[in-house]
This record gives C-alpha cells, structure tokens and sequence, in this order.
C-alpha cells in the first residue's frame, strides 16, 4: 500500500464515516427536511472534502520527501549494512490496520542508511582523534625519553596501536656500513630466521632508503615491484614502510605489517593510515636524531670525565712521588750532611787501621784486625747513607750474586738459627756477574733477612722458612726474591712500605732501612717491590741490571808493592791527622813527600818539578779546576798528574773534567789499598 491509498483510508475513517451516521441519525428523526440542516449538512461536506485534499497534497509531498532522502543516501553498502537496512525495513514498513506502507519502509531505510554512515563517519573521526592524540603523545614523550633505546620502544608500541597492525618494526641506519639494522619490534614472527641487517637497496626497507618515499602494498606476496621474498617474520597481507628524514637525510624505516579491521579479520593500510605515519616519521625522525646526539654527548660526557678521572689519578700519584721525592731528598740531605761530618775522622780511623794490622806485635794483631773490620764496616755504612741520597757515587766491581747471598746468609746465620728459621736456597745456575757495588747489595740482602726474621717471630717455629731465590731475566737483568712465612704487610702499609719512617715494627723500628735500600737498587739503576700474603707471609723482589765495567775504573783490588824512587809528591791537606796517614802509606814507595796546608803554598811548590799531587778538592782559596787547565796549557808533565780527595760529591761537570785532564778522584773514607792503587795508575 502507497502512503497516499493510507491517507484516503484513513481520512474515510476520521471525517467521512462520522458524518454518514450523522446522516443516518437526521434522517432517523426527519430531520433531513429541514432547510438548516441541509444546509449544514453541505457545509460539513464541503469542508470535509477540502481537508481531502489537503491531507492529500501534506501526504503526497511526504512521500516525495522520503523517496528523495533515500535516493540522497544511497551508497555502496555493506552485508552488514544491507541486513541493518532490510531489519529497518522489516520492522517499520507494516502499520497496523493498513499493512505495508511502502514510504515508510523507504524512510525508515532512508534513515538506517544515515545511521550507518554516520556511524562509519563517527569511527574514523574517532579514528582521526586517536591518532592526533597518540602523536601528541608522541611529541610529548620525545622530549622526556631521552635513551634511544626506550624512545623507540615507545614509538613503535604507539604507531601500532594508531593504525592497528599487529606486526612492526623500526629500523635504524648505519651510513657506514650501508646497511639496516632493526632497533626495536614488536609481534615478529619467528625471530631468529630471516637476516637481522637489509643493505641499502634491497627489500622493500632498502629501497625506501635508497628511493627516499613511503611504500604501501596491499599484498606483499603479491607485489611484483620487489625482486625478493618478504622476510618471513612479518607474514603476508598488507605493508607499509615509511622513511625516517631529518632535513634531507634518512636514519632509517618504520616497517608495519597484518593491519586489524576487525578481530581476526585483516586489510590494507588506509591512505590515512599514511598520511598518520607520514607526520609521525618526521617528529620520530627528529627524535631519533636528538636521542643519538643526546647519547653521543653523554658518551663524550662519559670520556671526558674518565679523562678527568685519569688525569686526576696521574696528578694524585705525581703529587705521591713528589711528596715521596721530597722526603727522600731530605732525608738524603740530612744524612749526607751526617755522612761528610764522618768522612775526615773515618779517613783516619781506616788509615790508622790499615797501618796498625801490619805494624802491631802479634799479639795485639787481633785487635788491630778487628778495628780495621769495625772501621771498613763504618766507611760501607756511611758509604750507603751518601749513595741512597744519591750523593756518592757507588764502588762498582764484578759481583757473583750467588756468593754474595751466600756471604749474607753466613752474616745473618747465627741469628736466623736462634730464631729456628729454616732457609731455603733456589739459585739458577751459571748466573752472570753484576757490575755493582757488593758492599750496597750486601747491606740491602742483609735488611731483608733481617726484617724477614723480624716478621716471623711471633710464627710457630715449625713455621718459620726463609726462601731467597736468583734467576737470570734474560742476557742483561737477573732478580732475587726474599720470601718468608711471616703474617704479611698490613694493606694500609704497604703502598708506603719504602717510604722514610714508615714501620712495621712500631718503636723497634726506624723505618729507614726499607727507604735506604729503595735509594740503593735505585741508583743502581733496578728496582724493588714488595708483595703481601696476608696471614702468608711477604716477597720482596729485586731486579738489577747486569751492567759492565766502565773503563779507567780504580777497583780496591791489592796489586804488587809500587817503588816511586825519586818522585816528587805534594800533598795538599788542612787536616793534619789525614796528612799523617797519607805520609804513612806513600813512605814504603820510596818517594819524597811534601805536605802543605794552604793554597798560596801548593802554588809555589808547583813551580819546583812535582811528579804527583795528591790534594783536598773543597782547599778554600784554590780553583783546580782552573789550575789543571793552566797547567795543560804550558806543557807541564804534572798536567795529568793530579789525585783529588774528596769529602763530598764534586759535580757531574767537575767529574767529567777532571777525568777529561786525566786527573783521578778518590773519596773519602778510603783504605791505603785504594790509595796506593790510585797512585799506581796516575804515576803509571
């Protein structure tokens, strides 16, 4: 039934079936007749006949109105929008009484058809503001992640869920080496097949970076414009892949895959969908680069501060030997003062010595022996205090390392053996000599054996072992090894172990002999090390070169009686008693000795034929130096005849000018061997 075949229905129903009982009711009572009601009668169906056409014309223009808004609708539909617009149908065409009203049913259509499209237009405004919303969120989220890592992580989780897919993928350039490798993913399938890097060109990732714009493929299986298979962890379907630019540079791809229209359904990636991604990549770009460039700062950041670190370690330790250096220097100092103080009286305690054991009766040989011991022992002694302040220069001469351990360890035997220490010797055969000063070596073995007997002490006696070991390091180093069974060197100690006054012995010790025997392998050009065991027991080390004999050296070997019949000798001493002993052993050689005191004197005897002086080099008012050139500038013989005696150092320049002239320096204390023989290789 049409909409205008209703309205007449329903107008016969509402204005003319009321009138016709109305007739049937005048005419019931004869009152048909009546002028007046005729009359009425005709007016009412004049009226009622009007409004027919009325209701009609309103009817009729409805209807026109409900087929032009379903025309106006009408759009490619759905399954799901064709059975909305047939329920629409089912449940609005029928109208009781009249049945099925075809315009309404249109209308009702008409209205379901808007109703979807509205719903479809709602979803993507929706869609829209998601998305506006995620790369807000985005924006926001770059300025506060600032790890590349996690800004990443974030981004891709974000891109997903604004486009639905469920597989994705962020990229990241390496200029270098020209390849892609993936920073981040998210739903890959199987990871651990298909290639972790693309190179440049290949793929659909590589070719996004060397064509520099987006792709979107509606199938990737399907597409021919890529020449190789898709990398099996993304699956099939659709895919997109869009650039990350800075400016006009690419840091790499967002790859997204398996876009969600519905659960468990699939589809293709919507030019929206583009569009989204397409102002993502350049904020994600951006942050990208900035994150990089955060991290390369903080990496510098990083270096500059180990730098820092480091230089501030080597500047702590610089400021440690300075301050150590210091404290050596002046302890060296005070020690060379001391040790010069000693250099006259102990000149003549050794002289004396010396012509005592050959001159005494047999009986008081003995004794004239053992002074000669206790004085030789006094000279080593201040000899080392000079050498460890690096004032005295060392008494070299070949020494077997083997029979100078052996010597220390008969020095210390009675000691050790009261102790109960048990030694233990480990020597390689066939070691080289070492050019050195046996008497020093001798002073710092016996140091170490003694502190190491120290150190054992309180030690059950069944555990108290002394090991001393030699080796050869090669053709020019040997090292030897003192270890003992002690309880070891404290770790707040031992950094400081040969530092002066540093002891672990605590009043008993002076805490010079460790820093005394640093200064003497030192100048002997080695070194020394100490390691702890704690509860163990402690090793000191010694490394020494070989070294080799230097030539014109004067050794303290005896040679044969020298004769120096008819030679003329001048000595030139203040202090007489070192006159006397210098007269004493120059007298068995046959010679003539003078002695003056003062320097106007040496002069003038100069000048009366001298074959050799022999003179104190510190003589207030002389200049030898000065002298021995005039000399050579004359010609004389006496020239290179020169023998000085010396207290004190003289000086690297003096030193190689007086071995340049030829003249020989002796210094103080000295034994009438060393004398003697000085003398034999200046008259030679």
């Amino acid at each position: 039934m049409k909409l205008r075949e209703a309205a007449s229905t329903i107008f016969s129903l509402t204005a003319v079936l009321p009138l016709l009982i109305f007739l049937y009711f005048m005419w019931r009572f004869g009152l048909l007749e009546s002028t007046e009601v005729q009359l009425g009668i005709f007016f009412a169906l004049a009226i009622a006949l009007l409004g027919y056409v009325l209701f009609r014309r309103l009817t009729a223009r409805v209807s026109d109105l409900g087929r032009a808004l379903g025309q106006a609708v009408i759009a490619p539909q759905t399954t799901a929008q064709r059975a909305a617009a047939t329920a629409a149908k089912g449940a609005t065409g029928d109208v009781p009484g009249l049945g099925q009203v075809n315009e309404i049913g249109e209308i009702a259509q008409a209205f379901g058809r808007m109703l979807v499209e509205l719903r479809a237009s709602t979803e993507r405004l929706e869609d829209l503001v998601f998305k506006l919303g995620a790369l807000n969120d985005m924006v926001e989220m770059a300025a506060r992640i600032p790890r590349i890592e996690d800004l990443l992580s974030h981004v891709l989780e974000r891109t997903m869920r604004a486009v639905s897919a469920g597989i994705g993928s962020i990229m990241l350039l390496d200029r270098d080496r020209q390849t892609l490798r993936i920073a981040v993913g998210r739903g890959l399938q199987d990871s651990g097949r298909g290639p972790v890097e693309v190179k440049v060109g290949e793929g659909i990732a590589g070719k996004v970076v060397e064509m520099g714009e987006a792709v979107v493929v509606e199938d990737i299986e399907k597409d021919p414009r890529f020449g190789q298979a898709n990398d099996p962890r993304y699956g099939g379907g659709s895919f997109i892949c869009m650039p990350l630019r800075v400016a006009e540079r690419i840091v790499g791809v967002v790859n997204l895959a398996k876009k969600e229209v519905a659960p468990g359904t699939t589809g293709v990636f919507s030019q929206t969908d583009l569009q989204f991604l397409n102002a993502l990549a350049t904020y994600t770009a951006y942050a990208v680069d900035n994150a990089r460039l955060f991290e390369e700062a903080q990496q510098a950041t990083t270096r500059l501060q180990e730098v820092v670190e480091d230089q501030k370690l080597r500047l702590t330790l610089a400021q440690q030997q300075m301050i150590q250096a210091a404290k050596l220097s002046a302890l060296g100092e005070l020690v060379a003062g001391v040790a010069h103080e000693l250099n006259n009286p102990l000149t003549v305690l050794v002289g004396a010595s010396d012509i005592l054991e050959q001159q005494a009766p047999e009986h008081l040989k003995e004794y004239a022996q053992m002074i000669r011991e206790s004085t030789d022992a006094a000279r080593h002694i201040v000899r080392g205090l000079l050498t460890f302040g690096r004032q005295m220069p060392l008494e070299r001469r070949h020494v077997m390392l083997d029979e100078l351990i052996e010597k220390v360890l008969a020095l210390t035997a009675a000691d050790l053996r009261i102790e109960s220490v048990k030694i233990e010797r480990d020597s390689e055969p066939g070691l080289p000599p070492v050019w050195a000063d046996g008497h020093q070596l001798q002073q710092v073995l016996v140091n170490l054996v003694t502190n190491a007997k120290q150190a054992m002490a309180e030690q059950p006696e069944a555990e108290r072992r002394l090991k001393i070991t030699s080796r050869s390091l090669g053709s020019d180093r040997v090292r030897i090894s003192v270890e003992d069974t002690g309880p070891g060197i404290p770790p707040e100690v031992l950094p400081t172990i040969f530092d002066p006054f540093v002891t672990t012995k605590g009043s008993a010790g002076t805490g010079l002999g460790l820093s005394i025997s640093y200064g003497i392998i030192r100048e002997h050009g080695g070194h020394i090390t100490a390691e702890s065991r704690p509860g163990r027991g402690a090793i000191f080390t010694i490394e020494l070169p070989v070294g080799t004999s230097a030539a014109g050296t004067v050794s303290d070997s005896v040679g044969q009686p020298i004769r120096l019949d008819g030679k003329r000798i001048l000595i030139v001493e203040h202090d007489q008693a070192v006159q006397k002993i210098l007269l004493e052993h120059l007298e068995p050689t046959g010679c003539t000795a003078l002695t003056v005191a003062r320097a106007d004197e040496a002069r003038q005897h100069l000048r009366d034929g001298i074959d050799l002086v022999v003179a104190d080099f510190h003589l207030d008012g002389v200049d030898w130096l000065a002298l021995l050139n005039q000399a050579a500038a004359r010609g004389s013989a006496v020239a290179g005849r020169f023998i000085f005696i010396t207290a004190e150092p003289v000086g690297p320049n003096a030193d190689a000018a007086l071995r340049s002239a030829g003249a020989c320096l002796l210094y103080k204390p000295f034994t009438g061997d060393q004398f003697l023989e000085a003398v034999r290789a200046t008259t030679a």
